[in-house]
């Protein structure tokens, strides 16, 4: 592929991204915050050093606004010393901070802490107004002007907007860190995700009733694509591919997942031709799928659920059980979400329902393994932790669409019959059966709760 095709594939990923991807792609870039009010500092500098060297209008003010080139020296360089100082403070004690708390939960988190907006503005604000100060103290000259108004105003003003920048930064550290608001701002980001990736992209193709794509589901052998690098699918560009398929009259069924690691040579897509003797440009379908060599959450549920789940199992290491707890909580809410919001159907049509995309899907039983599976496996013989985990999917199991109220009870009883119950007392059954019961109740399942306890007392 030769540099122009490379750099026009980039501008028709870019152009294809939807806002949220395009803010996602700009964004996760430490640089990028800062360059944009680097830039505004230079103009800023330009507009003061015009007025101050060329218009000289430190001359044609009161004395108490303005300051001789001495003085205006002083102050430059006394806030260059203190802006880099504070600086370097600032950001050392961050990355101090989130080392260790990266440490003890998961270091996946640190992009999230990174992209907030408030850690952005206070980079570039920071970056910024050193870079001011430090140019004006380099273009200061006494022999073209010997009073000064507006830079040494403009100076002091900024270095007091990095005072208060300081001040509201620390304020975010310390709201940000504290588990609880962690957990809550990346739910927030993870229902994001639900919204965009699962419902106002998919969901206007996705098919309410099977029955009517039935008979157009291929059985036959179809053409393959692969992909000529390995790294992890990041995203795909659904519409684009649906419209596609729809002009060249395709069925494409992925052979990947977002968030899979994809492997050099492999099949990424197949598909079929409704019309054999269409010329079909696989160059162009190849486009449409990212990899890269991390994962990321854009399109990726899966691997925003998993972020939850490390930090509860990271909290069950450090005997922190309320932060597993609330964390569990976290990871109910957003399958409930899931299941209320998505339809689930792997199956994508075009406006006149001829199917054109089979993705490789997930269902809700999937998700519930996804957010618990570890969970359950790490507290296997921590009951409070259990019994907070059944009372979780009771909640689940009220809040769910029907079609999911059967996985819920299927978890429930796959993680009652992986529990080691030498580690139960009296008190901790009767709370580990009322859960049980519960989410029998809820789901309808009170016959197969009896049969469960009775196995459950038999064989322990």
């Amino acid at each position: 592929m030769t540099n122009w095709n490379k750099l026009q594939a980039k501008m028709n990923k870019y152009k294809n991204m939807s806002k949220r991807e395009k803010w996602h792609q700009v964004y996760s870039n430490l640089w990028v915050t800062p360059i944009i009010y680097a830039g505004l500092s230079l103009l800023l500098f330009a507009l003061t050093v015009w007025v101050d060297l060329k218009m000289e209008f430190g001359n044609k003010i009161p004395l108490i606004l303005s300051a001789d080139y001495q003085l205006t020296k002083t102050i430059l360089s006394t806030l260059t010393a203190g802006l880099l100082s504070l600086n370097t403070f600032t950001f050392y004690g961050v990355l101090t901070a989130l080392t260790t708390f990266a440490g003890q939960f998961s270091p996946r988190i640190l992009k999230n802490f990174m992209m907030t907006k408030v850690t952005q503005r206070t980079l570039g604000i920071f970056n910024g107004s050193f870079l001011y100060v430090l140019f004006c103290l380099l273009f200061l000259n006494g022999e073209t002007a010997t009073q000064y108004s507006l830079i040494p105003v403009t100076a002091t003003f900024l270095t007091a907007l990095c005072l208060i920048a300081f001040a509201i930064f620390i304020n975010h550290i310390v709201t940000w860190l504290q588990v609880s608001n962690m957990t809550g701002d990346m739910k927030r980001e993870s229902i994001d995700i639900i919204e965009n990736s699962l419902l106002s992209e998919l969901q206007p193709y996705r098919v309410d009733d099977e029955g009517v794509i039935k008979g157009q589901i291929p059985e036959s052998q179809g053409h393959q694509i692969g992909m000529d690098k390995s790294g992890y699918l990041q995203t795909v560009d659904f519409i684009p591919l649906i419209k596609e398929a729809c002009k060249d009259d395709l069925i494409i069924r992925l052979e990947y997942k977002v968030g899979n690691f994809v492997f050099g040579s492999t099949p990424l897509l197949t598909y079929w031709k409704n019309n054999e003797e269409t010329a079909i440009d696989e160059f162009k379908y190849k486009n449409m799928f990212h990899i890269g060599n991390t994962q990321t959450e854009i399109q990726d549920i899966e691997f925003s659920i998993n972020k939850f789940v490390e930090i509860a199992i990271r909290a069950l290491g450090n005997d922190d059980p309320k932060t597993a707890t609330g964390t569990i909580y976290e990871i109910g809410d957003l399958l409930i979400n899931i299941s209320r919001k998505a339809k689930l159907t792997p199956y994508l049509t075009d406006k006149d329902y001829n199917l054109r995309l089979i993705l490789r899907n997930l269902y809700f039983d999937d998700y519930l393994y996804i957010g618990f599976a570890s969970i359950r496996h790490y507290a296997r013989d921590n009951v409070v932790i259990t019994v907070e985990l059944l009372k979780v999917l009771e909640a689940i199991a009220q809040g769910v669409s029907k079609r999911d109220s059967k996985h819920v009870w299927e978890f429930a009883v796959y993680t009652a019959s992986g529990f080691e119950y030498e580690y139960m007392h009296q008190l901790d059954r009767k709370k580990f059966y009322d859960g049980l019961f519960n989410i029998a109740k809820a789901t309808g399942n009170e016959e197969d709760y009896k049969n469960l306890t009775e196995k459950i007392v038999q064989n322990n």
